[in-house]
């Protein structure tokens, strides 16, 4: 029996176990810094990858071994949480291969703004909707059911087949981070992050920062004796937002946006009688990787430019000269790209192509994910393919179209087929 035809016959029972994951609470919690849900949700992972034969390494994140690596969000509650990392063993002489997903959700937030229950996992039509199920259950289950098309096929791979269900993707990417720490490599990776089976060998990187500046607080009658701190934060934030206007005109990638600055938070002052002392802003900033440059020198050149942008700003202004302002990084990632050109993108192509029976998309992703982390740090070629709008992530009402979620299961067991070989049957 040939894979589609396997994927179409167990279809029920296919939507039925994406279907408890969705149902099932894996929540992070302040984006990991109080913890998470996870543990329930890792259960059905390990529990289902234990029925395939595959050999289960659970481990929890520990700080002390990830903060060698740049950007590791450290201080976060890792008890409790761990990862499922599941291993098939090839007989040999093939390539190996992760399938990387997480298996962690953002909140849902107002439940009452929800149609149903946010962990309903219920099938609408030809959607299914439920917290998690786009961002990203569907794909991770679609990597560990196209192992048991594989399995119920009898097939023997020849490379290794390796699937990761982390943890604290949304506080960071502490738990395939750990993975990277543990020692997993492989010839290829493949993140699940929801793509709409779009091919993406690229996505953005990220700089959060903190820009803490200082004023003369008195009553605003006596304007003219105080210093509005947030007057000069504006001054500053100006400043940033003509940096990215420069990049704007100046940057072109063929796969992904241009940088963008956002100022997403401001806090000063206490009351509009009164002069604030004090201006916090909070920017995040998403930013191209660019041929020729390692992934920190990229990093490193994007930040001084901001930094320049400021201090642009503090040599034209007294005060600021005298009263610098604070600035820090206090979450970021690298930038990824695979080239196009790369032996694993256009075999990944050509066997979408041939599911799909249709024309096949490359883009980049204008976010960024784990797959900074596996090619930045494991040195692994990687590309991002999965099922699910991204737009439909982090929002009320979250659905997943299921033929979308279906025909993933196919192309990631046929890719892996492809990829990692297959023993031939000699009772052929």
């Amino acid at each position: 029996m040939q894979v589609n035809e396997l994927v179409r016959l167990n279809k029920d029972a296919y939507i039925g176990f994406l279907s408890e994951l969705v149902q099932t609470d894996t929540q992070v919690i302040g984006h990991g810094v109080l913890g998470g849900n996870e543990q329930a949700g890792q259960a059905i992972i390990k529990k289902k990858l234990e029925q395939l034969g595959f050999e289960i390494d659970e481990f929890c994140v520990d700080d002390e071994k990830i903060k060698k690596y740049p950007g590791a969000n450290l201080g976060h509650k890792n008890e409790g949480r761990p990862n499922i990392v599941g291993v098939w063993k090839g007989t040999g002489n093939g390539r190996s291969l992760i399938l990387n997903g997480h298996i962690d959700t953002m909140p849902f937030g107002d439940r009452a703004k929800w149609s149903d229950d946010p962990f309903s996992g219920q099938v609408k039509g030809d959607v299914l909707y439920g917290l998690g199920s786009t961002d990203m259950k569907a794909s991770l289950a679609a990597m560990i059911l196209a192992a048991q098309v594989l399995h119920t096929m009898g097939l023997k791979l020849k490379g290794d087949l390796i699937i990761q269900s982390v943890v604290d993707e949304e506080g960071g990417g502490n738990g395939t981070l750990a993975c990277v720490e543990r020692g997993y490599t492989a010839d290829a990776a493949i993140v699940g992050e929801p793509t709409q089976l779009h091919i993406q060998p690229a996505h953005m990187g990220f700089l959060f920062h903190e820009i803490k500046v200082e004023g003369k607080s008195l009553h605003s009658s006596q304007l003219w004796e105080g210093v509005n701190a947030i007057d000069k934060a504006i001054k500053i934030y100006q400043s940033i937002k003509e940096l990215e206007h420069h990049w704007l005109m100046t940057q072109r990638h063929p796969l992904l946006p241009g940088p963008t600055i956002n100022l997403g938070e401001i806090k000063g002052g206490i009351a509009g009688s009164v002069v604030p002392g004090s201006c916090t802003l909070k920017t995040c900033l998403h930013y191209q990787p660019k041929q020729g440059e390692s992934y920190q020198e990229t990093r490193d050149r994007v930040h001084q430019q901001v930094l320049d942008a400021i201090d642009r700003v503090v040599l034209g202004d007294e005060w600021l000269r005298a009263h610098p302002p604070q600035v820090t990084v206090y979450q970021e990632g690298f930038p990824f790209e695979t080239p196009v050109a790369h032996p694993l993108i256009q075999e990944v192509k050509e066997v979408l192509g041939q599911v799909l029976q249709d024309e096949v998309v490359i883009e980049g992703m204008p976010a960024g994910c784990d797959a900074r982390l596996l090619a930045g740090f494991a040195n692994i070629p990687t590309v991002i393919l999965g099922c699910g709008d991204p737009r439909q992530c982090h929002c009320i009402d979250e659905s997943v179209p299921v033929d979308q979620f279906l025909t993933l299961i196919e192309v990631y067991a046929q890719f892996i087929v492809s990829w990692c070989g297959v023993e031939s049957n000699t009772n052929d």
